[in-house]
């Protein structure tokens, strides 16, 4: 694995030890919120945001379906259940490997294996759909990223991408705050729309829908913040400086007009 992919699963192993996990009530995703249900936990606000992506793939009972950073396996099982299919999920992080396989225990519709989404195992097989939830973000070239995954996926197969983007580029304060983001979450950039078009197109795929969804998630960002506010006491030393940060970063770009969250589905042609 490359450094920058090392870094990545070292910082969700590092977050997964001191309980954000749990924290966030079993996703490690933004939820979404309809308007005026902003009092809904954040647990179900995250599997709706699962939801939104599973609707979107189009599935039929028995395709395989290819998670691409699939954190805990929360939403690999979800879809799973919720569609009757096939999941493989994919994950730099091998502490999030054993959760996610000690959750599907006795499962034979989900599996997940330590893979590395900028360069594929060549065994994982050919797909009827993938989706990734907040993943793409943390490699450095999307686009190469996204043409690797065409290549795993069947004519006419869906991709589904969730994901944080910049409505505009960030100003003045807000400049540190999406620095700090970058640095302490270990996010390679967060695309504009119009580079998450130029990606797709570059990669093969036919895109089908950009919705930017941003207004809906971002209760997500204060919500996720108090939880790692709550755990901060109570984490190892080693993770809870980045704890604290992480919480004051997310609530700050949360609070920032020019922080978006898009919903996208494509086509392999």
């Amino acid at each position: 694995m490359t450094s920058q992919t090392d870094a990545v699963g070292g910082k969700y192993d590092q977050f997964a030890q001191a309980g954000t996990t749990e924290a966030l009530g079993g996703n490690i995703h933004a939820g979404y919120w309809d308007s005026g249900a902003e009092h809904v936990p954040m647990a179900a606000a995250t599997d709706r945001l699962t939801d939104l992506v599973g609707e979107r793939l189009a599935l039929r009972p028995g395709d395989r379906v290819l998670d691409v950073g699939c954190g805990n396996g929360f939403p690999a099982m979800r879809i799973a259940g919720t569609h009757d299919v096939h999941v493989t999920g994919i994950t730099v992080s091998q502490q999030e490997v054993d959760r996610a396989t000690e959750l599907a225990a006795g499962s034979d519709r989900v599996t997940f294996r330590l893979a590395d989404a900028a360069s594929l195992p060549g065994d994982l097989g050919t797909f009827d759909a993938v989706f990734a939830i907040e993943s793409l973000l943390h490699l450095p070239d999307q686009a190469s990223a996204l043409a690797r995954l065409r290549r795993f996926v069947r004519p006419g197969g869906r991709l589904v991408v969730a994901d944080l983007c910049q409505r505009e580029p960030f100003t003045g304060a807000g400049e540190a705050v999406l620095a700090g983001m970058i640095r302490t979450l270990e996010i390679a950039g967060i695309n504009s729309e119009q580079e998450h078009r130029a990606s797709l197109q570059k990669a093969g795929w036919d895109l089908l829908e950009l919705l930017d969804i941003g207004e809906n998630v971002r209760p997500s960002y204060e919500q996720a913040a108090a939880a790692f506010r709550r755990i901060a006491d109570s984490a190892p030393p080693f993770a809870a400086a980045d704890i604290i940060t992480a919480a004051e970063l997310m609530a700050a770009f949360g609070e920032n007009p020019s922080s978006g969250y898009v919903l996208i589905t494509a086509r392999r042609p």
